[in-house]
C-alpha cells in the first residue's frame, strides 16, 4: 500500500516505459462507495500498469481512455482489462479518439472491449466536460473539425489524440497524448484567452482576462517530440511543471525529448521558469495535488519497478 495521504488528494502517477504513455489518476476518496477510484490514461506497457494498480490496491476503474490508436499508447490495454477481470476490479468507462486502425493488436482490444456489455463506451469531443467528485475533466481534443478528416484528408493519428484538463481545486493538469499542430491550433481556437480590455473604443469589453488553457501541469505531448510542442501553445499553457514520458537517449528509439522542445518550454514569454521533469531522469513520477495547497508534491515513486 502507498504512503498514507490525506483522502481529499488528487494524485497522479506517471508511469515510467520509455518512450510510451502510462498514467494512473487516483481521485479523491469517495466516501458514499467508502473507496478511491481511478482513471488510467493509455498503457504501453501492460504490466506497469496493473503493477501500480495493485501497489494501490484499486477496486474500482472509473475511467479507461486511449487516447489515439498507436501501440505505445494501447498496447498494454487488452492486458489491463484481462487483470482486471481476473481481480474483479470494476472497470465503468472507456473512451476511444475514434480514429480507426488496421492493426490486429488494436482490433484485438477493441473486440475484448465489445464483448464486455458492463463497459461503456464513447468517443468524446472538444468540449465535453464529466465530473467525478471535485475533479472536473474536459475534453480539449479532437475537435470535431479534425473527427470529420479521419483518414481522408490529412489527420493523422496523432492529431487524432484525446487532450485532457483535469482540474481540482485551484489545480490544472493538461494530458496532451501525442498531439501536434493541427490539434493545438484547434485548441488555442476553440479555448480562446480573453484579454482584459480596457481600450474605451473596443466594441467588446472583457472586465476581467480568462485563459481556459493555462496549466500547473503539462504531460508534453508525444514524448517531447519537436512536432508535439509549438510556441504558441507553450505560451498559453504556461505550465509550472512539464513532464515528459520518453526513454534514456542511449535506449530510446527517437531520441526523445528533442532539443526544440526543450527551448520552447524553457523560453515562454512569461518566463515563468517551467520545471522539466523525464521519466528517463527521474522513473515513475508522483504528483499529488491537496485542496487548499498551491504547492505541488513531487514525490518518489515508492514502488519497485517494474522490469520490462
Amino acid at each position: 500500500m502507498p504512503n498514507q495521504i490525506g483522502n481529499d488528494t488528487l494524485s497522479i502517477y506517471f508511469l515510467a516505459v520509455n518512450d510510451a504513455d502510462n498514467i494512473v489518476l487516483e481521485l479523491p476518496f469517495n466516501e458514499a462507495k467508502g473507496k478511491r477510484e481511478y482513471i488510467i490514461i493509455d498503457s504501453g506497457v501492460g504490466g506497469k500498469t496493473t503493477q501500480c494498480l495493485e501497489y494501490l490496491d484499486a477496486k474500482i476503474i472509473r475511467l479507461m481512455v486511449l487516447t489515439h490508436p498507436h501501440s505505445d499508447h494501447y498496447i498494454g490495454l487488452e492486458s489491463v482489462l484481462r487483470f482486471c477481470e481476473r481481480k474483479n476490479i470494476e472497470v465503468q468507462e472507456f473512451w476511444d479518439s475514434g480514429f480507426r486502425s488496421n492493426k490486429q493488436s488494436w482490433i484485438d482490444l477493441i473486440k475484448v472491449l465489445e464483448s464486455k456489455d458492463d463497459i461503456r463506451f464513447s468517443t468524446p469531443s472538444s468540449g465535453f466536460i464529466t465530473t467525478y467528485g471535485d475533479v472536473t475533466i474536459t475534453v480539449l481534443a479532437p475537435s470535431i473539425y479534425l473527427k470529420n478528416r479521419y483518414d481522408t484528408y490529412g489527420v493523422d493519428r496523432n492529431n487524432a489524440s484525446i487532450v485532457l484538463k483535469v482540474e481540482y481545486d485551484r489545480h490544472t493538469i493538461i494530458l496532451a497524448g501525442d498531439a501536434e499542430w493541427d490539434s493545438w491550433a484547434k485548441i488555442t481556437e476553440e479555448f480562446p484567452y480573453y484579454k482584459k480590455n480596457e481600450n474605451p473604443d473596443s466594441l467588446i469589453k472583457v472586465e476581467e482576462g480568462f485563459n481556459p488553457i493555462k496549466c500547473d501541469v503539462l504531460k508534453v505531448a508525444h514524448h517531447g517530440s519537436k512536432h508535439g510542442t509549438s510556441l504558441q501553445a507553450i505560451e498559453r499553457l504556461h505550465p509550472k511543471y512539464a513532464v515528459i514520458s520518453c526513454g534514456a537517449l542511449d535506449t530510446g528509439k527517437f531520441s526523445f525529448p528533442d532539443d526544440l522542445t526543450i527551448d520552447i518550454l524553457n523560453d515562454n514569454y512569461e518566463k515563468r521558469d517551467t520545471k522539466i521533469l523525464t521519466t528517463c531522469d527521474n522513473g515513475t513520477i508522483v504528483m499529488r495535488f491537496n485542496p487548499g495547497k498551491r504547492d505541488i508534491d513531487v514525490e518518489p515513486v515508492g514502488f519497485i519497478e517494474y522490469q520490462y
